[in-house]
């Protein structure tokens, strides 16, 4: 499930490119060198940004599995490679749309908007199948901005509270809590788990469009959800739009494999 539109995936493919943790990466690839034309399943692929990112780092017979409730961005990921395949899928039905043959699950930015339950079920299909997790860019609630504003802790604080609000996986999403949530449902279930911070560090002058976009989406979801009122969410958001040099969102990246034995 992306949820998001192309012009959204592309914007922020860049960052999310220099956050992803190469080392978890390297670790989920040295695990996959040991088969033949390993299946990788990409968990609400979207236009296929995460199989861009890992694969240069995988072997490079790897096949892949993107799925996605969107039929238009799977449409362009289905482009990349004759050995893409392509399922539309329902997460919140099947959070484990993956092939029998599948030996590695990923995905990016996408547990913080299940709920725990959700993450749960997610957790017990991978542990019937002993299936490793790559999961990069679960977003963690740390928000930084520069220079200092008076309205921005209020402000984001309400966000980190409309993230806990229903996104279409399962119920109230685990949001801020989601990486804790994952890493020990997964150990309940006996994975060792890694985990690494992949912040989003955005700078003035190199990205601002995703800068705009994000302070918008943000003072617009705050005003809706009733978290803030509209007339500071406005004062805030023109501030912040006339002057923010940098910009960190707080992401964390998890490998998880079932312990041998």
């Amino acid at each position: 499930m992306s949820g998001f539109s192309a012009d959204w995936l592309a914007l922020r493919e860049p960052a999310d490119a220099r956050a992803r943790s190469s080392a978890l990466i390297a670790q989920a690839a040295a695990r996959l060198a040991a088969q033949a034309a390993p299946l990788v399943c990409d968990l609400g692929s979207g236009t296929g940004a995460g199989m861009r990112a890992f694969a240069p780092a995988f072997p490079a017979d790897t096949r892949w599995c993107l799925t996605d409730n969107d039929p238009d961005t799977l449409a362009i990921a289905a482009r990349a490679d004759a050995r893409v395949e392509t399922r539309l899928t329902d997460l919140a039905a099947d959070p484990a749309p993956w092939p029998e043959d599948c030996v590695l699950v990923t995905a990016t930015a996408l547990f913080d908007l299940a709920s725990p339950a959700w993450i749960d079920r997610l957790a017990d299909r991978l542990a019937a199948d002993r299936l490793p997790l790559l999961a990069c860019l679960t977003y963690d609630g740390r928000l930084g901005l520069s220079p200092a504003h008076p309205g921005d802790a209020a402000l984001c604080a309400a966000f980190n509270r409309h993230q806990r609000h229903d996104k279409g996986l399962g119920g109230d999403a685990a949001g801020p809590g989601a990486v804790d949530a994952l890493c020990a449902a997964l150990a309940d279930r006996g994975y060792t788990v890694a985990r690494a911070d992949s912040p989003w560090r955005l700078a003035a002058g190199r990205d601002d469009a995703l800068i705009a976009e994000l302070l918008r989406g943000w003072a617009g979801a705050m005003a809706n959800a009733d978290l803030v009122p509209s007339a500071t969410a406005r004062d805030w958001l023109a501030s912040r739009l006339a002057r923010t040099d940098r910009l960190t969102v707080g992401h964390a990246d998890i490998y998880a494999a079932p312990r041998e034995g």
